[in-house]
Parts: structure tokens; C-alpha cells; sequence
């Protein structure tokens, strides 16, 4: 809402109160006589760093300058997106033209009235991914529910625990946000992937493997002197299309269930036939690690299938379905 309507709003309703948070003095003040104190007296007053972002500013200001009081030598450490025009404010002096960045709610182009740059030690510019990363792992790894900011100022605590070499140090970090806003945004897949911070899931043959269904064996194969019938009736017993023929542990050669039955259409004494004496060409083999696009390029109409092998062992076949349900987001 525009600072001009809020003002209208608040002068033509009875009872209403224009809170102001980026010029209200209250603001920093409020925190100067509650969370300073607060982490203070939790710390036992062994704090050494502070490390928070500036949105309004009041937060950074407040317990900056409480904590300053108690003893000088805390170092207090803003963070701030990267496009924001804090930092460069808090070195130069100069008011330059601020970038769009995704993480919310701190930051900006303009400097706050709150916002007192004397009770804050320096300024650490964080990117959008670093910060969106960091929430997540928070939320994976520490079990906390975090938002893009609480992610920005854990990246930066994080850089000034790298620079210390002191067995004393307590930095203290502030986490101002919960993850349920960010749903549909930096906990969404796509979404990190559709703005870059998030790299495409590798998907090699390995994966195709792991994504059939556990019921089943990854490895069908038929014995060259299995007979035509005994082929016929594996492929049907695992809803399978295709076989590889394996003799003594190498791939020797192929069965098609489309061929087959085609051929005992027309001859039905094959089915009695050893598959050895029917069979196609071994189907090509690949290793486990083969990305996706090899088996795209690898797999026609001519080869419906590959056979994956990890360490030196067959350990199972993909299909040109599987690739196919795989790009298409098929389960």
C-alpha cells in the first residue's frame, strides 16, 4: 500500500494509528528495551558478534546499540541482498540504483529512517541462492522453518565464523521469518530451477533403475538354449517386452516380444525352438552413470533397450518407456 493511502486511511478512520516502521523512532527503540536485553541476558553476556538484516532497520539498530552499550567490543553484522543499496550506502555514502532481488523483506532502495548505520559494524551483501539454499538446508538439516532472510543471515553468520580464530566467540544470529510464506517459491523445485538457483535433477541410468517398481526384478534375462515358449512366458510373467540374452554372464544377444510372436503367428513349431537360434543382437550396454541424454540418443525403434552396468556387473535394463516416462514426468 502506498505510504500516501496508509496516511489517508489512518487520518479518515477513528481510532487508527499510522505505525511508520521505516521513520517511527519507536521502532529501534523498542528493540533496544526488548531483544537486546533479551539476548544479553541469555548469552550471559559472553555474546562477541550479532548478526541480523536490515529491513527497517529497527532490529539491527536497536539491539545493535543496547549490546554496544554493554560492551563496546561486539561486532554487529547486517546482512543484505545483492541488489540492495544498503552496503554500498553503509561504505560510500553514495545512494545508488538498487537491482531486483527475490528475498523479501529486507534490504531496498532507499535508506530508512530506522535504520541508525552507527550501531552497525558493517554490511555483508548475499545472494539471492545463497540465501534460499541456506533455508533450505535449515529446514532439512536443523529442522527449522525458515524464510529467504533467516537463510541470508545464516549465510553471513556462517562467512564471519570462517574468518575468527577465537574459542571464545559467540555470534548470535537472528532468524526473522517462517517458511510457511515461501511455499510456492523457494521450498518449490521448479521454482528455484525456473529463476537459476536450483540445478537440473542429473538423471542418469542409475536413476531409471531406482525409479521402477520394487515388486519386480531390475534384471530379466533368458539362456540361449532357453526355448522360444519359456521367453514368451517370462516376458508376460513381468510385463516386459524385451529380453537380454545372457550366456555365462555376457550379453550375447536379444529378444523382442513383438518379433517373436509375429514369427509364431506364422510358424508355430518356434515355439519349441531354443532362443539362440532366433535371437537378435545384443542390446548396447551402458554405464550406470550414463546421463539420460546418451540413452536418449542411444535408444530407436531399432534398439528398445540398454543394459546397465555398475561395476563392472549387469544390473539391470531401461527402456525407451523409461526414458520417455522420465522426460515426460510420467510416474
Amino acid at each position: 500500500m502506498p505510504k500516501s493511502s496508509a496516511k489517508t486511511i489512518a487520518k479518515t478512520t477513528p481510532n487508527a494509528f499510522l505505525a511508520n516502521q521505516f521513520y517511527n523512532q519507536v521502532n529501534p527503540e523498542a528493540h533496544y528495551r526488548s531483544t537486546g536485553p533479551e539476548i544479553w541476558e541469555q548469552t550471559e553476556g559472553k555474546i562477541t558478534h550479532f548478526v541480523a538484516s536490515a529491513g527497517t532497520g529497527g532490529t539491527v539498530s536497536g539491539v545493535g546499540r543496547f549490546l554496544k552499550e554493554k560492551n563496546p567490543d561486539i561486532v554487529v553484522i547486517a546482512g543484505d541482498p545483492e541488489g540492495s543499496i544498503l552496503n554500498e550506502y553503509s561504505r560510500s555514502g553514495v545512494i545508488e540504483q538498487g537491482l531486483p532481488y527475490k528475498v523479501e523483506g529486507i534490504g531496498g532502495d532507499k535508506i530508512p529512517e530506522t535504520l541508525h548505520f552507527q550501531h552497525v559494524d558493517r554490511f555483508m551483501t548475499v545472494s539471492d541462492s545463497e540465501a534460499f539454499l541456506m533455508a533450505r538446508r535449515l529446514s532439512r538439516e536443523e529442522g527449522l522453518f525458515v524464510g529467504g532472510s533467516s537463510g541470508l543471515n545464516t549465510v553471513v553468520a556462517l562467512h564471519v565464523a570462517a574468518e575468527l580464530n577465537d574459542p571464545n566467540a559467540m555470534i548470535v544470529v537472528l532468524l526473522p521469518d517462517t517458511g510457511e510464506r515461501y511455499l510456492s517459491k523457494l521450498y518449490d523445485d521448479e521454482w528455484m530451477r525456473e529463476n537459476q538457483m536450483l540445478d537440473r535433477e542429473r538423471v542418469v541410468a542409475a536413476t531409471l533403475l531406482a525409479s521402477k517398481p520394487a515388486d519386480a526384478p531390475q534384471l530379466v534375462t533368458v539362456a540361449p538354449s532357453a526355448t522360444v515358449r519359456q521367453a514368451l512366458n517370462l516376458m508376460t510373467s513381468y510385463n516386459i517386452s524385451q529380453l537380454p540374452v545372457i550366456d555365462g554372464g555376457q550379453n550375447v544377444g536379444s529378444v523382442a516380444e513383438g518379433t517373436l510372436m509375429a514369427r509364431t503367428l506364422s510358424e508355430s513349431a518356434i515355439l519349441t525352438r531354443c532362443v539362440k537360434e532366433v535371437m537378435e543382437g545384443p542390446f548396447p550396454t551402458v554405464d550406470a552413470n550414463a546421463p539420460i541424454e546418451r540413452l536418449s540418443s542411444l535408444l530407436s525403434r531399432d534398439t528398445p533397450a540398454a543394459i546397465v552396468c555398475t561395476n563392472g556387473e549387469l544390473t539391470g535394463v531401461v527402456t525407451r518407456y523409461d526414458v520417455v516416462h522420465k522426460i515426460a514426468g510420467i510416474r
